[in-house]
């Protein structure tokens, strides 16, 4: 009890009654209460270089994403604060592309005591890479200029110097998309040259415009100059054909679509030109038909009327040679069929014949089917005069007339016996008066010619 009576203990529960009742007498008469700011934009820090915000179609988005602030504080703050004292933020340090869900955290901009929280907590943040691309340009003209006129191949300039691609920037998934960059321009019923700025525009391989992306340069100059044909005359397109074909082959026809052009010029060369040239089809070495597309060589002093085809699709039908040819060609002959006992020859054993064919079918026929066979089966010794008989391929016929060979049949020679030695005779044996000497026997060799 004297513990309590001490002057320190009794200055500390003053103390500690005072901020009670300071407390009490705050709550009482500024008690704290909440205010609530819809659509506060949120701010995006810590975007690495060269990604972007996108949205759910992969475009860049415009406008930052909003969230619902609450705030908590006693009522003198809470009538104080203002909207651009709350800042809230998402923090994206080392994200990279894809989907990220990220919280939302709020901070004043000035020394206020108040609690802020964000509905909703977290966000949904689309990030895509950033690149750039060069995309061809073109452009495209409609309507039609009037009869007597005719428009030429559009320039395109930009600050003075021609253009024929251009950049595009912007989400990887959107420039892969775009196939090029083009400028319309309509000249329909124009009798002057056509010269204006023309917006650009991304399309993809369909023509559809492709959005989220920037071109760069964004617009560009054309000029599509329009003049007065003097004549127009309608002349046919020549096919120009080169070479030959392979062996066996010869061309069959040959087709050029299309037909006829128009060229514009003045009375002279228009007088001159007769037809329209084509660049030379090479056909050297082919074997079947084919098809080639080749530019036109226009007549001097001429021009294509605007819209006609600068290059034509010629095709040259190429086909086998089905006529017979003829070819001279040694063959051999051998015999067959020659009876027992019987020895045979040939004159000549190798003889010329004529066959008559396809080239292909000619070229194919080897040696073993020029073999003339002579079948002398039944017919005995002495000379002959036969006709060979050959078995050649289908298609391959023998011209007449048939080479003709002799053959020959013999008995193979017989041995002649060696005579008997005699005693030798002085004396010379005496003719017996009135006896002729015996004469020779002659001998008959059967010789047979077949026709």
């Amino acid at each position: 009890m004297d513990f309590l009576n001490t002057p320190a203990l009794r200055f500390l529960l003053a103390l500690i009654l005072a901020f009670t009742l300071w407390v009490f007498v705050s709550y009482t008469q500024n008690p704290d209460r909440s205010i609530a700011y819809d659509n506060v934009p949120v701010d995006i820090e810590g975007l690495a270089p060269g990604l972007v915000v996108i949205d759910k179609e992969g475009l860049p988005r415009v406008q930052r994403p909003e969230v619902d602030i609450t705030v908590l504080a006693d009522d003198e703050t809470v009538r104080n604060v203002r909207v651009s004292d709350l800042r809230p933020f998402v923090d994206l340090t080392g994200r990279g592309p894809g989907e990220h869900n990220v919280p939302v955290n709020v901070v004043t901009t000035r020394s206020l005591r108040l609690r802020a929280s964000a509905e909703p907590e977290y966000l949904l943040i689309r990030l895509d890479q950033e690149i750039t691309r060069t995309v061809a340009l073109t452009v495209e003209t409609t309507g039609i200029v009037p009869f007597g006129f005719e428009a030429r191949t559009p320039q395109v300039t930009s600050r003075g110097q021609p253009v024929t691609s251009v950049t595009v920037r912007g989400p990887q998934g959107r420039v892969e998309r775009v196939a090029m960059v083009r400028a319309r321009v309509d000249i329909d019923r124009l009798t002057a040259n056509y010269n204006s700025p023309r917006t650009l525009e991304p399309v993809d391989a369909n023509g559809q415009p492709i959005a989220g992306v920037t071109v760069d340069p964004a617009t560009v100059d054309v000029l599509v100059p329009i003049i007065s044909s003097v004549g127009l005359k309608r002349v046919p397109v020549v096919p120009s054909v080169t070479g030959v074909p392979a062996s066996g082959s010869i061309v069959a026809g040959v087709s050029v679509s299309p037909l006829l052009v128009t060229l514009t010029g003045s009375s002279g060369p228009l007088d001159d030109a007769e037809n329209v040239v084509t660049a030379d089809v090479d056909i050297t070495g082919a074997s079947q038909t084919l098809t080639r597309t080749v530019g036109l060589i226009l007549p001097r002093g001429t021009q294509l009327r605007f819209g006609e085809p600068t290059e034509v699709v010629v095709t040259v039908t190429i086909v086998p040679i089905n006529r017979p040819f003829q070819v001279t060609v040694p063959a051999s002959v051998q015999v067959i069929g020659i009876s027992d006992g019987l020895l045979a020859s040939l004159s000549p054993g190798i003889v010329s014949v004529t066959v008559a064919g396809s080239s292909p079918q000619l070229e194919a026929l080897s040696s073993a089917q020029l073999l003339g066979v002579i079948n002398v089966r039944g017919l005995g010794p002495g000379t002959y005069e036969l006709e060979p008989t050959f078995s050649l391929p289908e298609g391959v016929t023998l011209v007449p007339p048939a080479p003709r060979v002799f053959v020959t049949l013999r008995l193979p020679p017989t041995s002649t016996p060696e005579p008997l030695a005699t005693p030798d005779i002085d004396t010379q044996p005496t003719a017996t008066p009135g006896t002729a000497e015996p004469a020779p026997t002659p001998t008959m060799t059967p010789t047979s010619t077949t026709p």
